[in-house]
């Protein structure tokens, strides 16, 4: 059985009444999460950052959400992950049922205060939240084994991905890294990510670590410099 990490994958359809107060809340407690209302994309996340919770803000007939909700099922033993989805209201029992039948362990209602929704869910996540015991304060440091970076002091929220192929270029500073050796060393035998997806996962972890310490091989790859 796979570990789960401490983070969020939150469905949102696009009338979705509460997932904005549980994105914010969650990103001032430094929660790692994927808000989407595609499903393709939240099962990519399921299996690349084993979130310990799914939560729906949807309507209960939503059609999508339900082709993603029996998709997840199938997960369950393998990632014991809670899922929780937020109702109108608890008048609707059958259909309710059938939703816990197709893998919902739990419901809450949107006329509950947003603040404390949110603490349902900060309260699944915390038991598999890292605790960090000593934060460098100065320079830029790889925590391998608590999956932490921390620039000047400042921890830096990465989603595995971009923390591994982090962890890669960085393990060999100075060696260039080809674009396949990126593939076959952080994606496996998954080849089903597109031929940008490299070029946006280096983008997005400059923009949170800063410029300069991951260098572009023009046609070849890319190479991490230590400063």
């Amino acid at each position: 059985m796979k570990a789960l990490n401490g983070c969020v994958l939150l469905y949102a359809s696009k009338t979705a009444q509460v997932a904005p107060q549980i994105r914010e809340s969650l990103e001032e407690a430094g929660i790692n999460f994927e808000c989407t209302s595609n499903v393709q994309k939240s099962l990519e996340y399921l299996l690349d950052e084993h979130p310990c919770v799914v939560v729906f803000d949807t309507e209960t007939d939503d059609a999508k959400a339900q082709e993603l909700c029996k998709k997840l099922k199938k997960y369950k033993e393998e990632l014991p992950f809670e899922v929780y989805f937020l109702i109108d209201d608890n008048k609707n029992f059958e259909l309710q049922w059938t939703w816990f039948n197709q893998g919902v362990d739990e419901f809450g209602t949107r006329d509950t205060n947003s603040m404390l929704i949110a603490q349902r869910i900060k309260n699944i996540v915390r038991p598999y939240k890292r605790q960090v015991t000593a934060i460098p304060q100065k320079g830029f440091v790889i925590d391998r084994e608590r999956y932490m970076v921390f620039v000047n002091g400042k921890e830096i929220v990465l989603p595995r991905k971009e923390f591994e192929l982090l962890m890669l270029l960085s393990s060999k500073p100075e060696k260039v890294f080809t674009r396949e050796d990126i593939f076959r060393l952080v994606w496996g035998n998954r080849l089903v990510v597109g031929d940008r997806t490299i070029d946006v996962h280096i983008r997005k972890i400059r923009e949170k670590i800063g410029e300069g310490f991951i260098v572009t091989v023009k046609g070849v790859g890319y190479k991490f410099v230590e400063k």
